[in-house]
């Protein structure tokens, strides 16, 4: 069988020819490639684009219409909440740390200036003034 190579991201999702990234359940409008070094290039384009993109090439097999045949799909971008279901108890588990370090933070921002110091330089503390100009003997 013909093969052809497939970009896909960190999520999993597969680049299509539009640029845009879907779950891969419609073969028929993804972005691929006869020659490993063609596809290469274009993920170099894509991640310029996008600095946060780790993607992979991945070699699919071709059926007989010259389209790629996925056999691991990725999440859906469009509809998010249809995830398998270890993921969604571990999202649940996300969610409840999430509350409670909203709820921790909330006292946080109130003490919050609005005043961020730079770390690499020192804080300028104003110049003393002197209450009394009384000359002290020096030993």
């Amino acid at each position: 069988m013909a093969k052809a190579f497939v970009i896909r991201n960190q999520d999993g999702q597969y680049l299509t020819k539009k640029g845009e990234w879907v779950s891969g359940k419609e073969a028929k409008g993804l972005y691929h490639q006869a020659h490993g070094d063609q596809a290469l290039n274009q993920l170099i384009e894509v991640n310029a684009k996008d600095i946060y993109l780790r993607g992979t090439i991945v070699e699919l097999e071709l059926c007989e219409k010259r389209q790629p045949i996925v056999l691991e799909y990725g999440p859906d971008p469009e509809q998010p909440e249809l995830l398998s279901e270890g993921a969604e108890g571990a999202e649940g588990a996300e969610e409840d740390v999430a509350t409670e370090n909203s709820e921790a933070g909330e006292s946080a921002a109130e003490k919050f200036s609005g005043f961020i110091r730079p770390l690499n330089v020192e804080p300028r503390m104003p110049p003393k003034k002197v209450e009394s100009e009384e000359v002290v003997d020096k030993v």
